[in-house]
Order: structure tokens, then sequence, then C-alpha cells
């Protein structure tokens, strides 16, 4: 009960660390793999149950799957909300208080992000945004609401965020925990999602110039507690000693070093764009034709072949490329965007021959840009929202394995016991 769980100060501590602890079991691969099996990055061992269901853009009411990865997402914001609500009960310093504020609005802040990204149509899908968004829930208060405007929605996440910054009360870094680098990273990737170029750079430089991370010589994100990787910004940890491992939505499906056939490969679509360039590192060591030259061959993904690894929430290469993707969109100081291109680059082929030369067009920037961020953060769950913007603010006619970027299947459908008289579920059918 309540009255027993929060007593002291540091009870509410620990159902701060519990909101994280929901917030991996989000990240352990679920969101990620919900995201990519809308795109064109992955393929299906068959195309069955919950995830085909997803895959094949017709989420029926009654997909247990999304039904549960929704309420993880709600679970998180919830117990963040009954955060705020009793932390003045809680003797509690100034300095301490303003940080577990600061990590409670950021949570709330990231988890809805997530859910309107894939229960809401993007940002520019209405002209004015006035399409329908997702509850915000700022407290625990049980109540039947209609569903706000996207345009709402967003508002409410960058007004949490820019909350969080101003308070001062997260620390600079803090890999497992959120922090100010982690809260700006975010608002950067809120921004560009919105099409907000100018202001998603500024959060984005904010980060890249911090001189807290780098990328490195290492191009594998995902490794154990024990590997110190440079370029996270916010991760989510497995702990081996416990067999508490984050990571197990990714290995359970992806695997290719166990006996069983992985559920999720990589699409022969995505391959091609890549397979010949084998002094790419990224493609020798994360993809393999498995049986090649049979009916069953197939893409195999080898970027998560380990039972132990953090999951990288946050990290470098991403907010670098949404740097330069923004100064290419601007068409501004495109030596910098260039630079960051080639730095991600070299790090992928162990040397500049694949550096993209001084004075690169900003269109051609874009492009390479594109193809970059599509294989480093191939699993990551970044592929299907990237084309889905680009298809709000670039390219209207753009398909997505053959469908619109808008069409009513390209996001995911409310659990049955979400509809009332005031919230309307999406619209039913597919693409």
């Amino acid at each position: 009960l309540e009255e027993d769980a929060l007593q002291t100060t540091q009870d509410v501590l620990e159902v701060l660390n519990s909101c994280y602890d929901v917030n991996a079991n989000v990240f352990n691969g679920r969101l990620q793999y919900s995201n990519e099996l809308l795109g064109d990055n992955v393929a299906m061992l068959n195309e069955s149950g919950d995830l085909g269901q997803i895959y094949n853009r017709n989420v029926s009411i009654f997909n247990g799957t999304v039904d549960n990865l929704l309420a993880d997402l709600y679970r998180t914001v919830f117990r963040c909300n009954r955060i705020e609500e009793v932390l003045g009960d809680f003797d509690f310093s100034e300095q301490e208080a303003a940080r577990v504020l600061a990590e409670v609005q950021t949570l709330r802040a990231l988890s809805h992000f997530e859910i309107v990204k894939l229960w809401a149509q993007p940002a520019g899908y209405s002209s004015d945004n006035s399409h329908p968004g997702i509850i915000y829930r700022t407290n625990t208060e049980v109540r039947v609401l209609p569903r706000p405007t996207v345009a709402e929605t967003y508002s409410n996440i960058i007004a949490d965020l820019t909350a969080a910054l101003n308070s001062n009360g997260l620390p600079a870094t803090s890999q497992y925990s959120l922090s100010a680098d982690a809260a700006s990273a975010i608002l950067a990737k809120v921004y560009f999602q919105q099409g907000d170029y100018a202001n998603a750079l500024i959060y984005a430089e904010n980060v890249v110039n911090s001189g807290a991370y780098s990328l490195d010589t290492v191009f594998d994100r995902f490794q154990p507690d024990t590997a110190n990787i440079k370029e996270a910004i916010f991760k989510s940890r497995s702990y081996a000693p416990t067999i508490d491992y984050r990571s197990r939505a990714f290995t359970d499906n992806y695997r290719t070093d166990v006996p069983q056939p992985p559920f999720l490969r990589a699409s022969a679509e995505f391959y091609a764009d890549y397979a010949e360039d084998t002094l790419d590192r990224r493609v020798t060591e994360f993809f393999q034709v498995n049986n090649p030259d049979s009916p069953d061959e197939f893409i195999g993904v080898r970027k998560f072949n380990k039972v132990y690894f953090d999951v990288a929430i946050l990290h470098l290469t991403d907010i670098q490329l949404l740097r330069a993707e923004c100064l290419a969109l601007l068409n501004q100081n495109l030596t910098t965007a260039i630079a960051d291109v080639n730095a991600i680059r070299e790090r992928a082929y162990g040397n500049s021959s694949a550096n993209l030369p001084a004075g690169t067009s900003a269109q051609a920037l874009l492009d390479a840009i594109h193809k970059e961020r599509r294989i480093e953060m191939f699993g990551e769950g970044d592929r299907t929202q990237q084309l889905k913007r680009r298809g709000a603010f670039e390219e209207p006619s753009l398909l997505i394995r053959e469908v619109n970027w808008n069409c009513d299947g390209m996001i995911l459908q409310f659990p049955a016991v979400e509809r009332t008289e005031l919230f309307a579920i999406n619209p039913q059918g597919g693409c």
C-alpha cells in the first residue's frame, strides 16, 4: 500500500528508480522493433501474430503486444506523476527536490514523445497539427478525456523538457539516469520531428559541443555494462550477476548465433543498398547472408548477438547526424555537417577513404546523412519516424515499403479499453 511504501525520502527515490526500471523494459527492444516493423528495414520469419499485425500495418484493438507497450509507457508516466504529487511531503533539500522533479519531467516527456510518434500521425500531417494527438498525463487523477491535438501534445512535451533544463536540477552528464545533456538531446529530437530545424540545431549543438562524448573507434554501442561506451548519453543497464538483461527483446528476436532461426531479419531492400561496400565494417560485422541461393535465404542481423548488453537510448551518433541534417536543411555551415558525417564514416571504414569531399552540396549531404543514419541505427527504431518526418515536411509522395507515409496503418491502434465517448481511437483498416 502507498502509505507503507512511501514513508521516507529513500522510498521516494526507490519509486523514481522504478520509473527507470519500467523505462528499461520499454526500451529493451519492444519499442524499437515496433517502430522498425512499420518501416522498410526489417523482414520477418513469418508474418503472424501480434508482430505480424504491426508489420502488415493492420493492428487490431485486441493486439496484446501493442497494448502492453502502451501500458508500460503510461506506467512510467503514472509513477512520475505520483512522485511529483507527493514530493513536497518529504524532507528533501531544495537541490535534491529539484533533481527529482527534473528527472520526473524528463522521463514523462520522453515517454509521451515515444507514444505520440507511434500512436498519432506525425507533426506536419496537417498544416496546423490539429490532428489527434495523445493524452498528456501530468497527474494521477482518473478521468475520461478527449484526445488533444498533436500541436498540444508537442507543446506539453517541450514544456516539461524546458522546465527540467531551466531548473538546473539535472547533472550535466549521467549515463544511467537522465542528465541535462539527455534532456537537451531529447529536446533536439522533439524539435527535429516537428520540422523545427533551427531549434533542433540549438539543442543538438549543446550536446555535441559539450565535449562529454566521443565516437571513439567503437561503432557497436550495444556492449555490457563493463564497457566504456564514450558516445552514450543515456542508456539502460543489463546486469549479468543478477541475470537482469534489459536487452531481451533484441536478443530474442534478432540473434543469429543460436539454433533457432531469428524472427526478425534485415530486409533484402535494405541489404541491397549496402552489400557491395565490403570495406564498411558495419556491413561485414552486423549482417550476414544465411542459406545463400536457396529458398530459405535471409539476411541475418549480428548486431545483437549477445546475451547481456546495455541499451543506448540516447547517443552521440544520432545527435551528430541530427545536427548535420539540420545544417544541410537550413543550408548553413555545411563544412561542419560534412565533418560530422565524415567522422562517422571514418569510424566505420577505419580510414578516410569514404569521406565526403569539401564543397559537397546540401542535397548530396542530405543523401549521405540518410544513408549513414539508416545503417548506423538499424534496429534502433529510428528509420520509420525519420521517413514519416521527411514525408510530412520534404517529400509528400514518399512511400514506405510501398505504402504512403501517412496511411492509417502507419500508426498503431489503441487497445479496445481506451475507447470512450470522448476518446476516439485511430481509424481501423490498415493501408
